[in-house]
């Protein structure tokens, strides 16, 4: 029996034999991206949902303690922008907004700010050690809990009900003292802007971009700010709609963000900072970066042509970002550049919750707007197989259906290779029906069909995934950093897409095994593992003939040993007979690698595993969802399509509270 196989990688210097093969080994990873979850229901349900509401932006208006009406108003002094009580028909009254999110912004200038609380009295993002303080304007965004505000009795509080907005020489503060002047009051003519649940003007996020600087005892992290790197955290902010990632000034509102100034014949260029605004345009421009692949919260950033964001960590210009192509970072070692970047913990959930929205593998829809209560029986999310699982005769026949559903070719649509396709939905459909029986048809990703090229299926089910896999060639082997080598840069990779491809679980990537003593300790440590674990085993190997092939098939471990599932096998090649007994456990370390290989007289190079840990925490899902998120039933939420402000619904409590 012999499997399909695609030659991948020479390992002698970590080089790649023709450019074909780098293609295809990373092709053979990234097809994790049009993954669905894994809590799957076969029927979809229809679900109530309700869109926000159209803004009712108008003037605040508010009665202050001697019963007189003034206005919000923002303004920007000297050490700042701040909520100023002015009269209400002064030129620096301007209409807010009160958002799905419990925002309260203003559009100014096309850069939407909001009230914030100051941290030094909430001790969110401050000390909390002051009895009072003044409302600041800051960048609206999603992830600060100093921006979220509650009405109760017309009396504007924090989201946490603690601190009363109250006006002291004429600008609104928050204080610890209750007792503190001046209260005020929402006049009644706000009741229906109250009422009123608005679509949201941004999605942005508070972050920072770090970077590790590697010492002989450890890291020091700095972080990009607009006049190079500094060691304390700075502030920026990143709206996902048009990609900015911007700086704010406080004395005047403004936003600059950080440019990409290379042109597509340039191979380098530094970074700028200009002027923006919270605008979405209908084509990415130099502003626009992606930071969707991000393994956790770490990994590259790309500019609007697939350029990859660098730091250089000596010389003159230490600290300073610019951009190069993917092609010319292989010879781009002065200064010992690097392009791994650390963004908030919040990006990454952004990142979970995008992917989880577009493969309809949401938790919830409409978002319940808080986390569910724990009381009463609980539905165990399932990350492995029951410890004394079995393939019965039905899935033995369901794996099989999906490994010989290849046409033998060596097929390659973005960065993905039949065996890892077939590997995925061998996982993907154990997961959704075991204990139960098994598909007798379709499929989870495609619909099996022996000798039968199962891309086409895929193709046909899903044509925005499939294009979406065709432009994944940006991550073209880059090395993130002058440590890596090609097979650490692969198998990140891999990581990376599996996260993304199984938004709602954790991943976790091995040590890259290398060499044959490595490798059989690797696979000792599969099997002291508990029974019922799950891994995606990346295999690289050199055939008898001097071919370099890489593979990918799953590995379950049972009660008995480690379970191989093989995968890329036409049927003229694989009875189901001569199938279902290699599905036997097995404990030897060189019977276990020739099942990976599944041929006899191959020599190891390099092996990883991408092991399912657990379930992701905090899932952005509970407060955010997008319209016709129904999607293919309880459990497989979401609207297929990318997240925009403007298609947001409300959340079943009304407003989101969003982290």
């Amino acid at each position: 029996m012999r499997r399909s196989e695609v030659p991948l990688v020479d390992l002698d210097g970590c080089r790649l034999t023709a450019k074909t093969n780098l293609r295809f080994l990373l092709f053979f990873f990234v097809f994790l991206l049009s993954l669905h979850s894994l809590f799957a229901a076969p029927v979809p349900t229809p679900v109530p949902q309700k869109l926000t509401d159209t803004p009712s932006d108008q003037s605040i208006r508010v009665r202050v303690s001697g019963g007189k009406e003034y206005c919000y108003a923002p303004v920007f002094v000297r050490v700042g922008g701040y909520v100023y009580i002015d009269n209400c028909s002064s030129s620096k009254v301007q209409s807010g907004r009160y958002d799905v999110f419990q925002r309260i912004g203003w559009n100014i200038k096309n850069v939407w700010l909001c009230m914030t609380a100051p941290g030094s009295v909430t001790g969110i993002d401050g000390s909390g050690s002051a009895n009072w303080d003044y409302i600041m304007l800051r960048p609206c965004v999603i992830n600060d809990p100093n921006q979220r505000w509650i009405v109760q009795g017309r009396a504007l509080y924090t989201a946490d009900g603690k601190f009363r907005v109250k006006d002291y020489g004429w600008y609104a503060y928050i204080s610890k003292n209750a007792g503190d002047y001046y209260d005020h009051t929402l006049d009644p003519s706000m009741d229906h802007w109250v009422g009123t649940i608005a679509t949201p003007g941004n999605m942005s996020f508070k972050t920072s971009v770090g970077w590790k600087f590697v010492t002989s005892s450890g890291f020091d992290m700095y972080y990009i700010s607009d006049n190079g790197s500094k060691s304390d955290v700075f502030d920026l902010y990143y709206n996902p709609e048009n990609g900015h990632i911007a700086r704010y000034f406080p004395t005047s509102g403004l936003l600059t963000c950080m440019s990409s100034e290379q042109s597509p014949s340039e191979d380098w260029n530094w970074v700028e900072w200009r002027f923006c605004y919270d605008v979405v345009f209908k084509e990415k421009h130099r502003g626009s970066w992606d930071v969707s692949f991000l393994f956790g919260r770490e990994g590259p950033i790309f500019d609007r042509y697939g350029n990859i964001l660098r730091i250089t960590q000596y010389g003159p210009n230490w600290g300073r970002p610019y951009t190069a192509k993917p092609d010319y970072v292989k010879q781009d070692t002065a200064n010992s550049p690097k392009s791994e970047f650390v963004l908030s913990y919040d990006i990454e959930r952004w990142n979970r919750y995008v992917m989880a929205n577009a493969e309809e593998a949401l938790t919830y829809c409409p978002a319940p707007g808080k986390e569910p209560s724990v009381s009463g029986p609980q539905k165990r999310v399932k990350w492995t197989l029951p410890p004394d699982f079995e393939l019965t005769e039905e899935w033995k026949r369901r794996l099989y259906a999906i490994a010989t559903s290849t046409d033998g070719s060596w097929v390659l649509v973005g960065m993905c290779g039949t065996c890892f396709l077939q590997t995925l939905q061998m996982i993907a459909e154990l997961q959704e029906g075991y204990p139960g029986s098994p598909r007798t048809s379709g499929g989870y990703f495609f619909d099996t069909a022996p000798d039968t090229n199962p891309f086409i299926s895929l193709r046909r089910r899903s044509r925005q995934l499939y294009r979406e896999l065709q432009l994944s060639v940006i991550v073209d082997g880059v090395l993130l950093t002058q440590a890596d080598d090609l097979v650490t840069a692969l198998a990140r990779s891999a990581a990376t897409v599996t996260q993304a491809a199984l938004p709602n679980f954790t991943w976790s990537l091995s040590a890259i095994a290398i060499g044959q003593t490595a490798i059989h300790s690797a696979i000792r440590g599969l099997l002291r593992a508990p029974a019922g674990t799950i891994w995606v085993a990346l295999a690289f190997y050199t055939l008898p003939d001097g071919r370099r092939v890489g593979h990918a098939v799953p590995i379950l471990r049972s009660s008995g040993g480690l379970i191989v599932i093989p995968a890329n096998l036409p049927t003229y090649t694989t009875s189901f007979q001569d199938f279902s007994l290699e599905l036997s456990p097995l404990i030897d370390s060189d019977a276990i690698l020739r099942q990976i290989a599944h041929q006899e007289g191959v020599t190891y190079d390099a092996l990883a595993t991408v092991q399912l840990t657990g379930v992701a925490s905090r899932p952005l899902s509970v407060t955010i969802s997008q319209n016709n998120c129904t999607g293919e039933g309880e459990g497989r939420r979401g609207s297929g399509r990318e997240p925009r402000s403007s298609l947001l619904n409300q959340c079943m409590s009304g407003r989101c509270t969003l982290l």
